[in-house]
Parts: C-alpha cells; structure tokens; sequence
C-alpha cells in the first residue's frame, strides 16, 4: 500500500504518495505569493496509469469570494471550448466542500485533446481531472490542487485522491 507523506512549502501542505517524484521548475515563481509544484508516478516503475498531482497558490491582486472565482473559472473554461475547436474542454460537476478549514470547490473536468506526439498519430488524448480550489482569508492566497489522469483511474482511486487533495492546508 502507497504511504502518503506530506510536502510543504511557504505554509502551504499536501499529502502525496511517497512513490511519487516532486518537480519544481526554476523558470516560474517559488515564493509565499506564489508558487507552483508537480508531482507525479513517473518513478514508479510498474505505474499502468500516469497520474499527476499539481499544486498551485497565489496572493490575488484584488480580494475575491470562492463562488465569483468559480464562476469566472467556468467563464474562462466557456470560453476556451469556444477559441479553441480543435479540443474539447468540459466541466462536469462542481461540488462546495464543507468540511474543510475554508469554503472550497471540488471540480471534476475533462479535457480531450490532440497534442504533441499524439498528433503526429493522429490520436486524441483524454485527460480526467480532480481539482480542488479554495481561497484563504488569513494569507490572501488562491490554492489549487489538481490531480490528471485517465478516467478510469480516477475512478478507481476516487478515495485516495480525495484523500490527498482534502488534505491541502494553507496556514
């Protein structure tokens, strides 16, 4: 069984699973107001799904209410479909979270997308995603986490991603 253990960085805490590698890219933000950390099965070596799990937080320039930055992200989500035709971008269920320390949002999306070496095959790639997003009133930072994989191995470790991503604290 996979142990989970936490990461943290500027008071913002995760858990992930301990067979998981962490990437953090020197060319983007690293700091209290903003940051951003991937981690994911790459080093597993007989891992069948690929899976990953971002974590995301920012201090907002103008203070916002969870339910407005919700809806503009379904704005933003409308508005994509419609740019870009090529791919598919759909929300599927938003759902409040009340047991956690704020108000917070769990979104399940797919995405169904031709991209790199999957278009030189001209094969469509799906991809199924878990985010949670909540925003903290005590440090003024958005935090999202993500977790993108297949349908059916979000399905399958519906629970264990849950798990992981309602265990994101902030403070």
């Amino acid at each position: 069984m996979t142990e989970l253990i936490p990461f943290q960085a500027y008071r913002v805490k995760i858990l992930h699973p301990n067979t998981w590698q962490i990437f953090i890219n020197p060319r983007k933000p690293f700091d209290f107001s903003d940051g951003f950390v991937k981690m994911d099965r790459s080093g597993e070596k007989h891992a069948r799904q690929q899976a990953s799990l971002s974590v995301r937080w920012a201090r907002l320039k103008k203070e916002i209410s969870i339910e407005d930055y919700m809806e503009e992200l379904q704005t933003q989500y409308t508005k994509k479909q419609k740019k870009n035709k090529k791919d598919h971008f759909e929300i599927l269920s938003i759902e409040p979270v009340n047991d956690l320390l704020h108000s917070s949002y769990l979104m399940y999306t797919s995405i169904r997308a031709n991209h790199s070496v999957y278009r030189a095959l001209g094969k469509e790639e799906t991809i199924s995603s878990m985010q949670l997003t909540t925003y903290c009133e005590v440090t003024k930072r958005i935090l999202i986490a993500n977790i993108a994989s297949t349908k059916e191995d979000l399905a399958s470790q519906k629970e264990l991603y849950q798990d992981i991503l309602f265990s994101l604290t902030c403070h």
